[in-house]
């Protein structure tokens, strides 16, 4: 007779929480790495070319991946369930809350864009108007968040490569929290990269626990 222990082929060692994790955004124009990871020890490339980091977000939000698919039913006479189920929407979104006031986290709060920004040369002051027309800007997104240290490091990374601002959150000003900035994008099918979203686990942990999970080991 089998255990059960047996049989759910259960490994502690497989269960993945990301301690840190970083965002990055860059315009569409830029290039998407073809790998986050480089050499045997696959360590994580640098920032790549046209992506800027948005800093810190609140640790109690973390980032959020909400995927929401849409089902339509056929019923048939005779039939007391459905005789045909089709799946005909499936859209992600990626919400997170940035801590940080820079230039990056106000353009995106405010849909405004501040390339060409230059604050007063006296007084250092900025001041920007919110667009009466909003824009529906993409940009590609990237979440990377990182499990253990040193050769235990396990990479889990997210890729939309035309993420699409689609909700920003009430900003509140009290002398409890810190000024911060809601932001939630959908993500949108890209052309030139040929999908919505990506997937990619990487790192030297990763490596190290292929065959554990099921995988081929590295070669």
């Amino acid at each position: 007779m089998a255990a059960l222990s047996a049989l759910k082929q259960a490994q502690a060692d497989l269960i993945r929480k990301p301690l840190d994790a970083a965002i990055l955004i860059a315009p569409t124009t830029a290039s998407i790495p073809t790998a986050w990871t480089t050499g045997s020890s696959a360590d994580l490339i640098s920032l790549p070319t046209g992506f800027k980091g948005l800093g810190y977000a609140t640790k109690d939000d973390g980032i959020s991946f909400s995927r929401d698919i849409s089902v339509e039913e056929t019923t048939s006479y005779g039939s007391v369930t459905p005789t045909r189920r089709d799946m005909v929407s499936d859209t992600t979104t990626i919400s997170f809350t940035c801590q940080e006031t820079n230039l990056q986290t106000l353009q995106l709060y405010f849909g405004v864009d501040l390339s060409a920004a230059t604050p007063t040369a006296t007084t250092g002051e900025l001041a920007f108007s919110q667009p009466l027309q909003p824009s529906s800007s993409k940009y590609r997104l990237v979440t990377i968040g990182q499990d253990g240290v040193g050769t235990d490091t396990v990479y889990i990374i997210r890729i939309f490569p035309a993420a699409q601002l689609s909700e920003v959150g009430e900003q509140s000003w009290s002398d409890s929290s810190e000024l911060s900035y809601p932001l939630t994008f959908t993500a949108t099918p890209d052309n030139t990269a040929g999908y919505a979203a990506r997937v990619v686990f990487a790192g030297a942990g990763w490596k190290s626990r292929l065959v554990a999970m099921g995988f081929p080991a590295a070669a």
